[in-house]
C-alpha cells in the first residue's frame, strides 16, 4: 500500500501507525547494559532493591525500562536542533549569556523560562485558540509541542496529548551489582596525615578528599537480559488528523506527521543511550497501520524517503502559513520581572 505522508493523512479510516524495531547490546548478547537510575521514593527503598525502573509480571518475568517515553520524546525533539532543524521554526530562550533552544526546554512552549520572555502572550494566545480548534497560531511558533504534547499547568490548564509514544524496554532481566576499591597511590605516613584526618568520614576526611582507600560495595551493576530489547513506538494519527486548519485543509497535519517521523528515526534511533548501554538494531524495523476496526498492515517505512517528502510537506506549510523555517534562530531574552511575577501568583 503507499505509505506516503500525505497518503496517510488522507486515509479516513487508519488512526496509527506502530513501529518495532529488535535490539542488542553493541558488545554483544550476554554482556550487560545500564539503564537510567532513580533516586529512592521518600516511602521507602527501591522496589527490588535496585535504582532502575524494574517491573515484574504475573509469571514472574521482570521487565526492566532502558529509555522511558519522555526520554525519548527529548530525545525525538533535539532532532530539530541539530539534522532536522531546517524544518521547524527556530526560537531560543537567552538567559545571561546561556541560550536554549525551545526544542529542548523541558516543558515546551509551556516551560517557565519561554514564559517569562515577551513572547508569553503569543504562547497563551495560541494555546486558547487550539482549545477552540485553530492550532494554527501554535503551530506557527511550536509545532513539536503538538507532537511530542503539553500541559499548561501553571496556566490555561490546556493539554495538548502525545502524537508519538516510545519507549524501550528489556525482557526477562537479572540484576546486577558491583564493587570496587579505590586505593591511594601514597600511604598516610608519606603525606604526613595523622590517624584522626585519615580515619575521619565525610568530605574532611583523608577518603573524601582522594587520599585513603574507599571502597564501594554492592553498587548497581547493571542488567543481563535473557530476553529480548525492543524499541516500540507508536504514532496517532487521530490526534495529528485533529490539528487540520479551519479550512480542513491537511496541509498542517501532513506536516506535523513529516515531523514526527523525522523525529523518530532520526533521534528515536540514536540508540547510544547513555554510558555502558549502546544498542544496535538486531534485525529490520516492523511498520504497520493500524485501523479505526483494530486490522494491521504490514508497510515499509523508508527513511531517506520520509526525510525527502518532510522536505515537501514543510514547504508547504511554510509556504501556507508564512512562516519561516530553519535558519538563524530569533531570540527571546528572559525578563526578570516576569520571572518573579511568577512567584507572586503561587
Amino acid at each position: 500500500m503507499p505509505t506516503s505522508i500525505k497518503n496517510l493523512v488522507a486515509d479516513a479510516g487508519l488512526v496509527a501507525l506502530t513501529f518495532k524495531q529488535k535490539l542488542e547490546p553493541v558488545d554483544g548478547l550476554g554482556v550487560p547494559v545500564f539503564p537510567p537510575t532513580y533516586p529512592a521514593p521518600e516511602k521507602g527503598p527501591h522496589r527490588f532493591g535496585t535504582p532502575y525502573t524494574v517491573n515484574e509480571t504475573k509469571e514472574g518475568t521482570r521487565i526492566c525500562d532502558l529509555d522511558s517515553v519522555q526520554s525519548q520524546a527529548n530525545r525525538m525533539e533535539t532532532a530539530f536542533t541539530s539534522k532536522l532543524a531546517e524544518f521547524v521554526p527556530q526560537h531560543v530562550v537567552q538567559a545571561g549569556n546561556r541560550q536554549v533552544a525551545l526544542t529542548e526546554l523541558p516543558h515546551r512552549i509551556t516551560d517557565a523560562a519561554i514564559r517569562a520572555t515577551s513572547l508569553a502572550s503569543d504562547i497563551r494566545y495560541g494555546m486558547l485558540e487550539i482549545s477552540v480548534g485553530n492550532p494554527v497560531p501554535l503551530a506557527t511558533i511550536a509545532p513539536t509541542s503538538l507532537i511530542y504534547g503539553v500541559w499548561d499547568y501553571r496556566d490555561t490548564q490546556i493539554k495538548l496529548p502525545r502524537a508519538v509514544r516510545s519507549e524501550i524496554r528489556a525482557y526477562d532481566i537479572s540484576i546486577f551489582t558491583r564493587s570496587a576499591q579505590f586505593s591511594g597511590a601514597f600511604l598516610k605516613e608519606d603525606l604526613g596525615i595523622d590517624d584522626t584526618v585519615w580515619s575521619r568520614k565525610g568530605e574532611r576526611g583523608a577518603s573524601g578528599v582522594g587520599f585513603a582507600p574507599t571502597p564501594a560495595i554492592d553498587a548497581h551493576g547493571g542488567i543481563l537480559v535473557h530476553g529480548k530489547i525492543i524499541h516500540t513506538a507508536s504514532v496517532l494519527l487521530n490526534v495529528l488528523k485533529k490539528y487540520r486548519t479551519v479550512d480542513r485543509n491537511d496541509v498542517l497535519p501532513n506536516y506535523l506527521l513529516g515531523l514526527t517521523l523525522g523525529g523518530l528515526l532520526i533521534g528515536g534511533r540514536d540508540y547510544n543511550l547513555r554510558s555502558g548501554c549502546c544498542l544496535v538494531p538486531a534485525s529490520p524495523a516492523e511498520w504497520q497501520t493500524v485501523d479505526r476496526n483494530g486490522d494491521r498492515q504490514s508497510i515499509k517505512v523508508d527513511e531517506n524517503e520520509v526525510i525527502n517528502e518532510l522536505q515537501a510537506v514543510a514547504q508547504d506549510w511554510a509556504t501556507w502559513a508564512n512562516v519561516r523555517l530553519g535558519g538563524d534562530p530569533t531570540v527571546h531574552k528572559y525578563d526578570a520581572n516576569l520571572g518573579e511575577a511568577m512567584f507572586r501568583k503561587q
